[in-house]
């Protein structure tokens, strides 16, 4: 699942957008994302923190090439409004990576690159209970370990308490700028962070894509790493 798997799925159901946009809607969805990014627009990430701390970071760089958007998604926590951008190497399709952005009230809160790092599918309610168990759980546990010695710290919560709820949300992804097609994720996600050089940050995810009937077409946990960036560092086109 995650950005490999949610990137299957818009491959699956790219002729659809097509088919929608060749229809003529008029109106798109896409035009309140921030920094004037739109689906197929064409994104440039400056390489520059990624190869200073090269070595140092699990997030692979973006490289020196452009990215395109394929996709949008939209959700909300608390006050916060997050959109996040499904992009695609415009030299090699399979090399997919998302652009988190954060709004409240109109104001950019956070921007954060980030790459999907592993996926995990749980084949039955054991293996499930180890990442989602109430009080255990390793999604919203206080720490998470990667590689069996990178040590990321739960973002929120008290640093004290072993477990806190994952935060859950459902997230609308549209595939072409009219909203013709799309599909539904439900969420249970916590962030975590450590100092490597610079803050890297890794969101362990429960993700359940839905058809547009509400039908549960895959279902997993992604584990993703990434940087917070500024506005100057991304080049719109």
């Amino acid at each position: 699942m995650g950005a490999m798997g949610i990137f299957k799925h818009i491959v699956e159901r790219q002729k659809e957008a097509l088919s929608g946009l060749l229809q003529g809607k008029k109106q798109r969805v896409d035009s309140t994302i921030p920094l004037g990014l739109k689906i197929n627009s064409i994104v440039k990430i400056d390489e520059t923190k990624f190869l200073v701390n090269e070595g140092k970071l699990k997030v692979q760089s973006p490289g020196p090439e452009s990215h395109t958007v394929v996709a949008a998604g939209k959700y909300t926590t608390g006050t916060m409004s997050n959109y996040k951008l499904y992009l695609q190497s415009t030299m090699d399709k399979e090399d997919e990576s998302i652009l988190h952005i954060v709004v409240e009230n109109t104001e950019l809160v956070s921007l954060a690159y980030f790459r999907v790092i592993d996926e995990i599918f749980p084949a039955n309610e054991d293996e499930w209970g180890v990442w989602l168990n109430d009080g255990t759980g390793l999604i919203g546990y206080k720490d998470f370990i990667i590689d069996g010695e990178l040590s990321y710290g739960r973002t929120i919560g008290n640093k004290d308490q072993d477990y806190m709820q994952p935060i859950p949300f459902t997230e609308t992804v549209v595939l072409d700028p009219y909203g013709m097609t799309g599909m539904k994720i439900d969420s249970l996600s916590m962030r975590y962070v450590r100092d490597a050089g610079i803050n890297e940050y890794i969101v362990v995810t429960m993700e359940k894509v839905k058809d547009e009937f509400g039908a549960v077409k895959e279902a997993g946990v992604t584990i993703m790493a990434g940087i917070e960036l500024v506005e100057p560092e991304l080049e719109i086109s």
